[in-house]
């Protein structure tokens, strides 16, 4: 049979670890400030341009993860659900070499879905990195950064998946 100090000591330490894990799980990582150029030539910064609205974040890292990107802005654009969140396909190209930032930003301009509009002012391009890499997992050169923002700035999905109709219905409902 432990010590009476002893069992205290555990019981005390238990407790203050479980209320420090229920203060963290309530705690929601709010998105730093990070900002781009849209194709259409201005800068935006995140999350203050996206007015109070719920945020979509499509993130491509690399020109592999393309069609990814697509395929979700193409099914939420479809869905409708950028008439209630803000939706924002952003191509991370920091890793990409100086006398190839012409050509990335055709290439991200012909792969852009919605209207000529849409293109101009929520498709982004950044070639700093800082900040962006760190919003979703590592993952594989073909898979797409998602992450979705509610009206306060908080991040309640950060994932780097494939579009499937389960991943689009999580995504659609935190969107909410």
């Amino acid at each position: 049979m432990p010590h009476p100090y002893v069992h205290n000591c555990c019981r005390t330490l238990l407790l203050t670890l479980a209320l420090l894990a229920m203060a963290h799980a309530s705690d929601a990582a709010t998105l730093p400030r990070l900002e781009a150029d849209s194709l259409g030539g201005t800068h935006v910064v995140l999350p203050t341009d996206a007015a109070g609205k719920p945020l979509i974040l499509l993130l491509a890292f690399t020109p592999e993860s393309q069609d990814e990107v697509r395929a979700w802005s193409s099914k939420l654009l479809a869905d409708h659900t950028g008439d209630t969140a803000a939706v924002y396909v952003v191509a991370v190209a920091d890793r990409t070499a100086h006398f190839m930032r012409k050509r990335v930003e055709k290439i991200v301009a012909g792969s852009a879905v919605g209207s000529d509009d849409e293109k101009r002012s929520r498709v982004l391009i950044t070639f700093d990195g800082t900040g962006w890499r760190d919003l979703v997992p590592p993952g594989d050169k073909k898979t797409a950064g998602v992450v979705v923002c509610d009206a306060s700035g908080s991040i309640v999905y950060a994932k780097r998946e494939p579009l499937t109709a389960a991943n689009l219905a999580q995504v659609e409902q935190a969107a909410k």
